[in-house]
């Protein structure tokens, strides 16, 4: 499984995510990849052009269904519970290797359903960052509405939002360096540049290891806040019930960000 580096996370400058079982290797990724990672041959007849764009179509269609029967497997079966055959099963894949040459493991599966929702996240998060309502805020509550609230719109937006911090909650930040210094590098994607801006700000009282600690559990409360927001809200039939404990989720990160020092200088 793959654990949010929240030290790094705002701090820096990208999310790092390293493994909370550790796997052989790093993975990074700077977009979902497309379905056929041919190099284009020089002089191909349209024949074979043609031929070429239904493999690709047909490749990234295939693509598509195992990222929408994986995150649906993940989310509510568990990340490391569900086998790659399953998944094959689920995404209606008669060949057994199907999996493995579209996305190599099942690290490159998730780093793909990841890279696809974190870019849909994070045009949300810049239009909300841009808003009024943000600009007039401190630091404290600008830095946690502008973490919390994309993927709260998100999820109101898109059901597969849902399955998406489902899954981040389960990879959850157990080998964050803030805990140990052993954790290998694991998936990363951009964070952006005002909410880290927010985030410095609003942790500056406190000195730089405790401002670490700060990070890492901002990142945790988020993830596992909404996604067992989003669990409560599947057995209460009540409108605007889940928005409510997502803006309560808010309102948390925001008191742990204006908290005091453990130990005041």
């Amino acid at each position: 499984m793959v654990a949010v580096v929240a030290d790094q996370a705002i701090g820096g400058g990208h999310t790092t995510a390293a493994v909370a079982r550790p796997i052989a290797r790093s993975v990074s990724f700077n977009g979902i990849m497309t379905g056929d990672d041919r190099p284009e041959r020089c002089g191909e007849s349209p024949m074979n052009e043609a031929t070429g764009n239904k493999h690709a179509d047909r490749s990234a269609r295939t693509r598509e269904r195992f990222i929408v029967a994986a995150q649906e497997l993940f989310a509510n079966c568990g990340v490391e519970a569900v086998s790659l055959n399953e998944i094959t099963v689920a995404a209606g894949q008669k060949n057994r290797n199907a999996l493995q040459y579209h996305f190599g493991s099942r690290e490159g599966l998730l780093q793909a359903i990841i890279d696809l929702h974190a870019g849909r996240v994070n045009a949300l998060r810049t239009q909300f960052i841009a808003s009024e309502t943000t600009r007039s805020a401190d630091a404290a509550e600008a830095a946690a509405r502008s973490l919390v609230m994309p993927l709260a719109q998100y999820i109101e937006q898109d059901h597969a939002g849902v399955h998406y911090v489902k899954i981040l909650s389960q990879v959850g930040a157990l080998n964050s360096k803030t805990l140990s210094t052993q954790s290998p590098a694991g998936l990363t994607f951009h964070v952006e540049q005002t909410l880290r801006s927010y985030m410095n700000r609003a942790l500056a009282h406190l000195p730089d290891h405790e401002a670490r600690q700060r990070r890492f559990l901002t990142v945790l409360i988020t993830f596992h806040g909404l996604a067992d927001s989003c669990r409560a809200a599947e057995s209460v039939q009540a409108p605007g019930y889940r928005w409510e404990l997502f803006e309560q989720v808010a309102l948390a990160v925001e008191s742990l960000l204006r908290a005091p020092a453990l130990q005041p200088a």
